[in-house]
């Protein structure tokens, strides 16, 4: 061995790999995917990801303190195995623990026969696309907005003529019938995650109800990355025209207001959308590519592409 590779392995303290995750292991896992500035992994799915039955994990874990040394985090639902979290603290990077890490995810994994699915930010792609997920379905793309920016954009638009409430005004039937409409247009029953969703801390959503009072349109906004950088990300919107966008969205905007007048919102824009087709082309201010989705099979995407403008991207419910 070279002197450089003993190094680097010298520098790698005791460990040992868990298929669970300590309230410190998880709270350092989430403080490093913020400072990673992943944005599509908001707050939301930070906190209730080690709270879903569908969760899995495979942690790395000092010997000494028990602190996070790395981990791989996917969901298990149906019949995929969606990768949402694969990394490695930087101060081990290196050192051979990733590829430990994606070895013994990669065999419980293939223990299920599930499709393997995850999102890879794209200088990673290529290398994820060569050995177990070759099959790309989606891209997802980035706009980033201030609160007047997004105003600007919401003032192109009429404002509908139907009700527009904020999920936090609804009535208890009303919510109901959320859930009632977010299976409709996701094609699964996503309850575990709406309803804890719409409680967590900077989050909220916005509906439209049709003359007989039923969800129409809806749309969701939430803190994503440290609470002192005032930043939210829009997901998901469901709507049929540009004018429910811009009313779902319109609604949102005193709740971000009110944290900072300097609120940024992220907008996320997934390719096969109508959100690509449509709402793309207007809201403007694109920053770049973030993620790539990748599968290990072929695989139809799940949502209704023509009310899906902008997605829940959540690693346990595939870009949805």
């Amino acid at each position: 061995f070279s002197r450089e590779f003993l190094s680097f392995r010298m520098s790698l303290p005791p460990y040992t790999l868990i298929d669970h995750g300590s309230p410190l292991l998880w709270h350092q896992f989430q403080d490093l995917v913020r400072e990673m500035k992943w944005t599509s992994d908001d707050n939301t799915v930070l906190s209730l990801t080690p709270t879903l039955s569908s969760t899995r994990c495979v942690f790395a874990q000092k010997n000494d303190d028990g602190s996070f040394l790395g981990c791989v985090v996917w969901n298990e639902y149906d019949d995929l195995a969606f990768i949402g979290f694969y990394l490695v603290s930087p101060l081990v990077r290196k050192c051979g623990l990733g590829s430990l890490l994606w070895s013994r995810a990669m065999e419980r994994i293939k223990e299920t026969g599930r499709i393997i699915g995850l999102r890879a930010v794209p200088e990673m792609a290529a290398q994820y696309s060569s050995k177990d997920t070759p099959f790309e379905v989606s891209r997802l793309r980035k706009n980033l907005l201030t609160c007047s920016e997004m105003r600007e954009f919401c003032d192109k638009f009429p404002t509908v003529v139907d009700t527009v409430k904020l999920a936090s005004e609804l009535t208890q039937e009303q919510k109901i019938d959320l859930l009632r409409f977010d299976q409709e247009i996701s094609g699964r029953d996503r309850s575990d995650l709406l309803i804890p969703f719409l409680t967590c801390s900077r989050t909220e959503g916005s509906v439209i109800l049709n003359g007989e009072g039923k969800v129409m349109a809806s749309a969701g906004i939430t803190s994503t990355g440290f609470e002192k950088d005032n930043l939210f990300k829009l997901a998901p919107v469901y709507a049929s025209s540009l004018s429910e966008v811009a009313s779902l969205i319109r609604a949102l905007l005193p709740f971000c207001e009110k944290f900072s007048p300097d609120s940024r919102i992220i907008v996320h824009i997934l390719t096969g959308t109508v959100g690509e087709r449509e709402l793309e082309k207007v809201v403007g201010h694109p920053q770049n590519i973030e993620t790539v989705t990748l599968f290990s099979a072929p695989i139809e995407n799940r949502l209704n592409g023509n009310k899906c403008f902008v997605p829940h991207n959540h690693g346990s419910h595939y870009d949805g």
